[in-house]
């Protein structure tokens, strides 16, 4: 998949939400950009993310078999999460071709919240599970493709780092952990831990994010295979020192940070060569006055 800057620009076109929901179509003689998937990627990146999670299974495995780690130590407690991180990301990555679906995305996470809100009254774990992935997978590249701009992506990651810390701290999150109630197992996502008595959870809107910023490199051409494992290695950072810890700590600050760091460079040519809306205007007659 071509991510040069000359390819971009011969590539790049007005942007609006229209265009990128209706596939095909010819708004006023603009041209309209879509996703631009390339399966060859896609496929690459699920194996990366299955060869990962393999070497982590049988590394956990091995570590177990040779008494090499403490059973009941953080640090077994730590991999045995990371593994249902992984999983859970690859999971949300791997569906990323879903952005193809535009408007049905809308009807794609209803369905699946129906299925989430099913499986908790019948108490089916591994359902309940995957439909809150799909749903929020679905959701999340929903939002990507309202997105119009570079701008608008930037603004996204500088607000989820503020409002994440903020809710985790103070906010709604503190205080739903706090009384216990029914709405963290309805928010959460339960992933699995391998070959441990514990829970672990992430919350649904964490997957979100994820997805979205995996949807923006389909969108605007970025890193998609690196962009995908520096955001789930940032999940495993962020839980690594929770457990460490022993305390919550916010996700989506990491996840920003490290989709800023992967594609800075690209992200800076994007912003440059985004249309200026006044010169435009007065270019084409369409911002003068008849």
């Amino acid at each position: 998949m071509a991510t040069g800057t000359n390819h971009y620009r011969h590539t790049r076109v007005e942007q609006s939400r229209v265009a990128r929901l209706y596939r095909g179509k010819d708004l006023k003689g603009i041209p309209i950009r879509t996703p631009s998937l390339n399966f060859s990627v896609e496929l690459r990146t699920a194996f990366v993310f299955a060869g990962i999670f393999i070497a982590g299974v049988a590394a956990l495995a091995a570590l177990l078999f040779t008494e090499s780690i403490n059973p009941e130590s953080s640090a077994r407690l730590g991999v045995s999460f990371a593994l249902g991180l992984i999983a859970a990301c690859a999971i949300s990555s791997t569906l990323a071709f879903l952005i193809n679906l535009q408007h049905w995305l809308l009807l794609l996470a209803l369905m699946a919240a129906l299925a989430a809100a099913a499986a908790i009254w019948q108490g089916w774990g591994p359902v309940e599970g995957l439909a809150k992935i799909v749903f929020a997978t679905s959701a999340g590249l929903w939002i990507a493709l309202m997105l119009t701009s570079i701008s608008q992506v930037l603004l996204i990651c500088a607000l989820v780092i503020g409002v994440d810390i903020w809710s985790v701290f103070l906010g709604p999150t503190k205080k739903m952990v706090e009384s216990g109630g029914p709405w963290i197992d309805y928010l959460t996502i339960n992933l699995p831990v391998f070959g441990a008595d514990a829970v672990s959870r992430l919350g649904a809107s964490d997957i979100i994010f994820f997805s979205l910023f995996v949807g923006c490199t389909l969108l605007w051409r970025l890193r998609r295979t690196l962009t995908a494992l520096a955001l789930t290695l940032s999940f495993v950072s962020t839980m690594l020192v929770g457990v460490s810890l022993e305390i919550g700590v916010p996700a989506l600050p990491l996840l920003s940070i490290f989709f800023l760091l992967v594609n800075a460079d690209l992200l800076y040519l994007r912003f440059l060569a985004e249309p200026d809306e006044n010169r435009r205007g007065r270019g084409d007659g369409r911002g003068q006055k008849p």
